[in-house]
Formats: structure tokens, C-alpha cells, sequence
């Protein structure tokens, strides 16, 4: 009796080891992996827009909801000749596994073409998308799909990617697909919308367009530059990352096969550049809106591994704890902030080449509900900086409208340019598992290879 106990023992922890296992190989395996990457979204520009978000708004973010029920990591960047990385060298990491030198895309630092995990999913017979709302021929998803020496050989970019099969793409830079005698950029009088029509994509140009469009093979092209800031999109003929992201699942969603899909926040990083906090913010909180598409789409299909993390941090982005007339430590204005109406780069249009002293004033309070000392107004309007090209007021003058406003919003910025900051990187579904401790940018390649069980 005792010996058969021990036999029906044995086969009782054989067959949980047997299960243990398989439920480990199914909780690997994913049929579709959703990347979301917020372009120059460091640590602290999600902090303040959480901090705006729970204090102002009196509402969670998305995206730290995922970080309490999946995982989280610290992730660096450096790529193969430089500790700071840019958009094209991160994105083309994060699709390879390889570390490659700044600004190449596709191509590894010995000149090979590198296969990215897009490629990889379609070969495998996966639908694929690239959403942003920077430029479709911009380097992050450029990164993903194409393969030139140099981020801006945009028209050649544009030329691989009417002909890459991928099946949602949504974004802007139109003037790279039409000639310069339809206003567009092409030097070489093509016009690839027609190109992409005859390869079988359904063009649409608005969001309405897009709503309505039904094709397997979509191209959107909503802007002939980048997309606006979404603290300027209101009464635009624009749709929203949320809505591309909504109407992208509701296109590769349909494969059987599953698929691969970026969604980027591509803003994020040009409102850091332009110090502009109101812009940051609002883009920020944008990309959190899709992020809850993409995670009720993972929460319904959970078969979905959903990845969130940057490419880079931008502005060396910091609260400030009190200006010079403040005597506590106050922190960020967020009242101030939340009467912000307007980018600082649409403010270019306002003030024209050379603004009056009372029109910089004007535009100010509409904007930005601070009546300005004319000491501030002296120092927009005599920027040292503009003096070099009066012809670019908005080139410099977002710089000397921040100067002004950083101290009334209370944050400051070390750079205009990015920085080597850690990243977080979080996600949920199948392999995620895989998401801890300290990882650097080519791991995520590994990651979601191995999700896929590729």
C-alpha cells in the first residue's frame, strides 16, 4: 500500500511539474505585442503630468495603473558611440537588439542591414502599424521599418514605406510623399500617394477620413509637417493618438495570425525641446489616453503583451521648489499651468517677425493669464538670442517666452537637448514577466522576440 501511495505520488508531482511548465511556455507565448513609446518622455514629465493629472484633473494616469498590476523596470539607452542617445539610434535598439551609432536607421554600425521585430512579425504573418504624431518618416518609426544610413533621408524612407506591406500608418510629413510641385518636398517629382494607392493602401487625410475607412492597408497622412500639439488640436480636422491607436486595433485586430503595432507619442519630445510645459502636459496626457485604448484592447485580448516606455529623456525636466520671491516650498504651479491655452510655437503666428511691446502683452495674457512686467516683456522681445535671425522669432522666441514663464510655473530645464536619464519600462501580458530591474534598450528586442516565441 505505502509503495503504491509513493507511485501515485510521484505521478501526481510529475504531472504538476509537466503543468507548471506548460502553463510557463503559454504564459511566454503572445499573439500580439503592443510597443508605446512617449518620444523624450523622461521620469519627470511623468511625474508632472501625473501630479496635474491626480492634484488637477482628480484623476489616475493609465499608465501608473499598468505600473501596480505589471511590471517595472529602469531602462538606459546608450548606443554604440554616444551615452546619449537620439530618436533614430533608440528606436532602431529597441527593434533589433543591436547598439548602433546615433542617427543610422536600419543599419548596424559594420553597415549591414539589421531585421527588425516588425519585419520579424510579418514574415511570421502578422498585420503590423506605426502610429505617431510626429512625422511617419520620422526616426522612431522610421526605426522600426526602414533602412538608410542617416534619419534624414526622409524621402527615401517614405519610398521604403509605400512599399513595406505595413498595414496601418498613420501620421504626418505628407510633403515628403508629394512633389515640390504640389507643394510637398520631393525633389524627384514623385507622387507616392498615388504609388501607395496602386500597392493597395486606402489614403485618408482627416480623422473623418479615417473613421471611415475600411481597407486592410491604411495610409493616413493628417499634416503636411508634424501633427499639432494636442494642447492646439482643438478644431483641427486632426484626430487624436487615442483615436488612430482605436481605429489601428480595430485594423490588425481583424488577422488571425495577430499582430505588431508602435504607437508613439512623438510631441512629447518637440514640446521639451521648446521648454514648453503646457505642451509637454497635455501630449503627455494625450499618450495616456491611447495607452488606455491599447489596454483595454489587452485587458479584453490577454493574449496581448502591452509594452510602455522612451527613447530618450528631453529638457533635463525638473520641479522647481520655490521661485526667488516665494519664501515655502511650494513646488509646480499647477493653477497657473492649467490656464495655459496655447503652445509656445503657435505663439509665432501671434506675434509675428517683430512684435510690439503691447501685442507681446496681448498674446501673453490670452495664453498664459500673466500680465507681464515690462521687464518680461523687454526680455521676449529683445532676446539676445532672436537678434542673430529676426526672421525666426519662433526658433528663439519659444526660449524667451519659457525664460519668462518657467518661474511662474515653477519648473526649470537643464537642456534643450535630450539627456542620458534612466527610463522607466513597464508593461503587461504574456512576457512581460521579463520586466525588472535595470535593462538597457536592446533587451526590449529579446523581450518581445521571445513573447512572441519567435
Amino acid at each position: 500500500m505505502n509503495r503504491m501511495k509513493k507511485v501515485i505520488w510521484a505521478h501526481f508531482i510529475i504531472l504538476i511539474i509537466l503543468l507548471s511548465f506548460s502553463m510557463l511556455a503559454f504564459a511566454g507565448q503572445a499573439k500580439n505585442v503592443i510597443l508605446m513609446i512617449g518620444d523624450g518622455m523622461g521620469p519627470a514629465h511623468l511625474h508632472i503630468t501625473w501630479l496635474y493629472a491626480t492634484r488637477h484633473l482628480g484623476k489616475n494616469l493609465v499608465m501608473t495603473e499598468i505600473m501596480d498590476k505589471g511590471q517595472t523596470a529602469y531602462m538606459i539607452n546608450d548606443t554604440a558611440d554616444s551615452t546619449v542617445t537620439e530618436s533614430a539610434a533608440a528606436a532602431v535598439q529597441m527593434a533589433t537588439g543591436v547598439k548602433v551609432l546615433a542617427k543610422s536607421i536600419g543599419i548596424g554600425p559594420d553597415g549591414r542591414v539589421l531585421k527588425t521585430i516588425l519585419e520579424m512579425a510579418k514574415e511570421k504573418g502578422k498585420a503590423t502599424g506605426l502610429i505617431t504624431t510626429s512625422g511617419i518618416t520620422d526616426a522612431t518609426p522610421a526605426g522600426f521599418v526602414a533602412h538608410v544610413a542617416h534619419r534624414s533621408e526622409e524621402e527615401r524612407i517614405a519610398e521604403q514605406l509605400v512599399r513595406s506591406d505595413v498595414n496601418v500608418l498613420f501620421r504626418g510629413r505628407k510633403a515628403f510623399f508629394i512633389p515640390e510641385s504640389e507643394k510637398g518636398k520631393r525633389k524627384d517629382g514623385r507622387n507616392l500617394l498615388n504609388e501607395a494607392r496602386k500597392n493597395g493602401y486606402e489614403v485618408v487625410e482627416t480623422g473623418e477620413e479615417m473613421k471611415r475607412a475600411r481597407g486592410e492597408k491604411i495610409l493616413g497622412l493628417f499634416n503636411m509637417g508634424n501633427m499639432l500639439f494636442e494642447i492646439d488640436r482643438k478644431g483641427s480636422k486632426e484626430p487624436s493618438l487615442a483615436e488612430m491607436t482605436a481605429k489601428a486595433l480595430e485594423v490588425l485586430g481583424r488577422k488571425e495570425q495577430g499582430f505588431f503595432m508602435m504607437v508613439e507619442g512623438g510631441r512629447i519630445d518637440h514640446a521639451a525641446h521648446y521648454y514648453d510645459i503646457g505642451a509637454v502636459i497635455s501630449d503627455v496626457l494625450a499618450f495616456d489616453e491611447a495607452v488606455r485604448v491599447a489596454y483595454d484592447f489587452q485587458k479584453a485580448n490577454p493574449d496581448t503583451l502591452l509594452i510602455i516606455t522612451a527613447d530618450h529623456e528631453t529638457g533635463g525636466l525638473v520641479v522647481l521648489p520655490y521661485t526667488p520671491t516665494s519664501k515655502e516650498y511650494e513646488g509646480i504651479n499647477l493653477e497657473a499651468i492649467s490656464k495655459i491655452k496655447g503652445s509656445y510655437l503657435g505663439r509665432d503666428k501671434e506675434l509675428g517677425g517683430d512684435p510690439s511691446s503691447e501685442r507681446i502683452k496681448e498674446v501673453m495674457k490670452k495664453y498664459y493669464d500673466i500680465d507681464l512686467t515690462e521687464e518680461q516683456v523687454r526680455v521676449i522681445r529683445e532676446n539676445p538670442l532672436r537678434q542673430l535671425d529676426p526672421r525666426h522669432f519662433s526658433k528663439y522666441g519659444n526660449a524667451a517666452i519659457a525664460s519668462v514663464l518657467r518661474l511662474h510655473h515653477r519648473v526649470g530645464w537643464a537642456t534643450d537637448s535630450h539627456t542620458g536619464s534612466p527610463l522607466f519600462l513597464w508593461g503587461i501580458g504574456p512576457g512581460a514577466e521579463k520586466i525588472k530591474g535595470w535593462r538597457h534598450n536592446t533587451e526590449l528586442f529579446r523581450i518581445m522576440k521571445e513573447a512572441y516565441g519567435f
